[in-house]
């Protein structure tokens, strides 16, 4: 049976990003007529954004406007949805403290705007919980020492309580040792043309609590995705962290080089796990922000570069691990999906002077 943790990962890298501009509430007599709207038995985040945004994938927008909600599937009459209509590239900042107690009109007056493009992710966050369930290393650094070899029960999808039986290959383990449980996901990654690695999922982790020979009898204490037998082990890898979110900053680029999911056929959005083709010795360091830009046309099936322009930032990145030449990151900010291939960078659109362009030159 798969962990809460689990289930909570698999929610968490499903959502699609709507497209547009401004989202604009339907008129009529279904539009709210305040900054809030009561749930009602049987509303979904689904229903609600059809109703009153009339986007039904607009939902990840209202999620993360309403920060009490923790599983989208499951919302209660009674609780309150919170709207705050902005461009979907600006940071949602509405909190039940900035909305009124009483229901009042929501305000149709758009404001100016700013001459500052591309808009940016400029919130920040204190202690914020970050899941990285994914590593690109070699199995000499993960230290892999064997696999799993059985389990205590007859599924093929295990996770914890469940007891697996661990083949050690060096023989050199003992009880209360801990590990993780590995997946390879993709043998060879480059950077700079360059291997710096393997892919590999953290499926989840394991506490030896026996030993006969070879064989390790292990606990298993979180399991991150389905534990299958054959899976690798090696050291402890931290995948639930806690990190500082702040506003990208001192002058620094990569390139998303492959991410955790790539396989599956969704698209790479919040949580999701990327590798960058930069490390510690580019600058590159763990709690590091970087923007995700682009410069095409969104309609355009090609991914060639338009020189003539703007680079324009679709999301942002936040660094949770990084070794000489590579690093992870995780996606908190995303207008659109996330792809290998994309630029990152902390000054958008750097003019000659090193400096970001937040306004229009003569």
């Amino acid at each position: 049976m798969l962990s809460l943790t689990a289930l909570a990962l698999s929610l968490a890298s499903s959502p699609a990003f709507a497209e547009g501009g401004i989202v604009t509430p339907v008129g009529g007599p279904a539009a709210p007529t305040a900054d809030y709207y009561v749930i009602q038995p049987g509303d979904t985040l689904w229903s609600i954004s059809t109703r009153f945004l009339n986007d039904a994938y607009a939902w990840p927008q209202l999620w993360s406007l309403n920060d009490y909600i923790t599983n989208p599937h499951w919302i209660y009459p009674g609780n309150k949805i919170y709207f705050r209509l902005q461009d979907h590239l600006t940071p949602p900042t509405a909190t039940p403290d900035d909305l009124p107690a009483e229901p009042q009109q929501v305000a149709e007056v758009q404001a100016d705007e700013k001459c500052d493009f591309p808009s940016r992710f400029t919130d920040e966050r204190k202690n914020a919980a970050l899941v990285a369930p994914g590593v690109v290393s070699t199995a000499a650094n993960l230290n892999i020492r064997g696999s799993v070899h059985a389990a205590d029960e007859p599924g093929t999808l295990l996770g914890e309580p469940s007891y697996v039986y661990l083949d050690i290959t060096d023989g050199d383990v003992k009880c209360g040792d801990k590990f993780s449980l590995f997946r390879l996901e993709q043998k060879k990654v480059k950077a700079r043309g360059a291997v710096v690695g393997s892919m590999y999922r953290v499926v989840g982790d394991a506490q030896v609590i026996r030993v006969d020979g070879h064989i390790a009898t292990a606990k298993i204490r979180d399991s991150y995705f389905e534990i299958l037998r054959g899976d690798l082990v090696g050291d402890l890898v931290p995948v639930a962290l806690t990190l500082d979110v702040q506003v990208p900053k001192d002058d620094k680029q990569a390139e998303i080089i492959a991410r955790l999911n790539q396989n599956e056929q969704r698209l790479a959005n919040i949580d999701e796990t990327v590798f960058l083709d930069r490390g510690t010795s580019d600058g590159i360091n763990v709690g590091d922000s970087l923007y995700v830009v682009e410069r095409r046309d969104p309609i355009s099936l090609e991914d060639k570069v338009d020189d003539a322009l703007p680079e324009r930032v679709i999301g942002r990145v936040i660094v949770v691990r990084a070794t000489d030449d590579a690093a992870t990151g995780i996606v908190i900010n995303a207008a659109r999906d996330i792809q290998p291939g994309q630029q990152l960078t902390t000054k958008p659109n750097k003019d000659e002077n090193g400096e970001g362009q937040g306004s229009l030159k003569d």
